[in-house]
């Protein structure tokens, strides 16, 4: 059975030895079909987007405002019964928003730019496994997961958080997996069997089974 080598191996090649430079690389990418805009058109990138920010904020900012600030449509929220989070939940919240939503977020982007052969944190080109990639797959997609999920609860004393606001985390979470599938397809297109057997390797975001599997070895 032949070995799928993707679609960029010969991109990589010519970008090391400096035939090409990350800007040419990717227009090529572009062309091949397998850069970051190539995969997100369509219903997949802006309009996505907005629909699953715009029901965010609405769902979880407008329908938790104060008691007093509830006028109109938004006077049926006041009967929604508040969800109160005991000082440690919201304190556990914050140290795992700093890890995750920042720290490893700050770290996926660095290696990105500094690894990923384009110089840009959103397109890579070089496939690479090094810091929290060895542990999750999608470290960036899961530092932003952290942070719409865990900010709602750290904002409770001051938004209301309601089964409304639950409704805005799943809706932004299964937004933010439908983007990580695309993106692996696209992966898989870019460098063929190198990723797949990544895939098989590292899990997509569970980091407990990544690190339980770190430390064994593979």
């Amino acid at each position: 059975m032949p070995v799928d080598e993707g679609r960029v191996k010969d991109l990589v090649e010519k970008l090391k030895e400096g035939e090409i430079t990350p800007k040419e690389a990717k227009e090529e990418m572009k062309k091949r079909g397998v850069s970051e805009q190539a995969f997100f058109g369509g219903w997949a990138g802006w309009p996505s987007l907005f629909i699953a920010f715009g029901a965010y904020f609405v769902l979880w900012l407008l329908f938790g405002l104060p008691e007093d600030l509830k006028q109109g449509f938004l006077s049926f929220s006041i009967q929604l019964p508040a969800i109160h989070f005991p000082a440690i939940v919201i304190y556990i919240s914050f140290i795992l928003l700093v890890v995750f939503g920042i720290f490893v977020m700050v770290w996926h982007v660095y290696l990105h730019r500094t690894r990923g052969g384009l110089k840009i944190e959103g397109e890579t080109i070089i496939f690479y496994k090094a810091g929290p990639n060895c542990v999750m797959r999608n470290p960036g997609n899961f530092g932003f997961m952290v942070w719409f999920i865990l900010l709602p609860i750290i904002l409770s004393a001051y938004v209301q958080f309601t089964l409304l606001s639950v409704v805005a985390i799943i809706t932004i979470t299964v937004w933010n997996y439908y983007l990580v599938c695309i993106e692996e397809k696209m992966n898989v297109a870019k460098w063929g069997d190198e990723y797949r057997q990544y895939m098989k390797e590292v899990p997509r975001f569970n980091f407990i089974l990544g690190l339980w599997r770190l430390r064994r070895g593979g």
